[in-house]
């Protein structure tokens, strides 16, 4: 057995050397062809060059200023393309390492590309500029389900901006404290009218369900009649159910933004899978043209979807702590006014 397995060994040796000298063979010709890419001592050298957009098509782009920056201090320059056929050049380039740039307005800046100059040797470096996005342009790559997202951008930037100035409006024009203390010191002197004169100086819901409270004990007292604690109870319940649905109005609709529009989102970027999918099925992955639009479609989409549902459900958390505030202080300040009616 030892005598087969040092055969089946010697035998393998045998067969590894021709891959062996196969592969030493490969490496003496990769590094005989590596060694016209030395830099030569001494010399110039030119980089050149298109520059071209990154449509299918590959249009060339004109006045892009492409700069230059080599070892030294004086080493660096710009050179602009053709304005039709979008062809740069920079020649007397001492031989080196360089790092190009190329600038232009509306197109995204690119920085950091190497190219090495050779001497006496063309450098050929092709430049893509990509147009700078804008919300048109992030909107088209969003496909169909960017018509829904855009409708609920709209809605919550309605209904937030509503709620907000609701909101604001509804605030007393007298602060709580000397609102109450008004109310507390007219009651105290039996002066009715007076309290309910102060209500509609105040405004806002507090001050319209203290003044319905106050009426019906001014009718009461008008009628020489008693009140009791459950009437007066029964009309603030009754003017608080005419007030509060007032500060929730449209509440709802911006929590159901707020779910929707990461669904969308979500939605937007299963389409867009699909469609970078299909395209691989098509073509294949060698022209990565094709799948940027499926793959912009799936990431965008839920951006799009994620901008639009943070700020509802902010708001929306902001909007209904905010009423719930109201409530109890409308509780807390008529349950005060009762007690010190029935009380006097």
């Amino acid at each position: 057995m030892i005598r087969n397995i040092g055969l089946a060994i010697i035998i393998a040796s045998l067969l590894m050397l021709p891959v062996l000298a196969f592969a030493q063979d490969e490496e003496a010709a990769e590094t005989t062809m590596e060694a016209p890419a030395t830099l030569a001592s001494g010399g110039t050298g030119i980089i050149r060059g298109t520059v071209v957009d990154t449509s299918p098509n590959r249009n060339p782009v004109g006045g892009v200023t492409v700069s230059y920056v080599g070892s030294g201090v004086d080493n660096r320059g710009e050179a602009t393309s053709d304005a039709t056929t979008g062809e740069y050049e920079i020649s007397g380039l001492p031989a080196g390492q360089y790092v190009l740039s190329a600038h232009k307005s509306g197109y995204a800046d690119r920085t950091e590309m190497p190219g090495t100059v050779v001497s006496g040797n063309d450098t050929v470096v092709e430049i893509k500029m990509r147009k700078k996005d804008t919300p048109i342009t992030y909107f088209q790559k969003m496909g169909i389900v960017g018509w829904p997202l855009l409708l609920c951008s709209i809605l919550m930037l309605t209904y937030i901006i509503e709620r907000a100035f609701a909101l604001i409006k509804a605030r007393s024009r007298i602060g709580t404290e000397q609102f109450m203390a008004r109310i507390t010191e007219s009651l105290r002197n039996d002066n009715i009218m007076e309290a309910v004169s102060t209500c509609e100086e105040a405004g806002g819901p507090l001050a319209n369900v203290l003044k319905s409270g106050l009426l019906r004990y001014s009718q009461a007292m008008i009628e020489e009649r008693g009140v009791t604690k459950e009437e007066i109870q029964e009309s603030i319940q009754e003017a608080g159910l005419l007030e509060i649905p007032q500060l929730e109005r449209n509440l709802p609709i911006i929590g159901t933004i707020g779910m929707v529009a990461p669904l969308l989102g979500l939605l937007g970027t299963v389409t867009g899978m699909i469609r970078a999918f299909t395209t691989i099925a098509l073509e294949g992955t060698g022209d990565p043209q094709q799948l940027a639009g499926g793959i912009s479609e799936a990431l965008l989409t839920t951006a799009a979807g994620l901008t639009i549902a943070i700020p509802c459900l902010v708001a929306y958390g902001l909007f209904d702590a905010r009423v719930n505030s109201y409530v109890v202080e409308i509780e807390q300040v008529s349950n005060e006014m009762i007690n010190s009616l029935l009380m006097g």
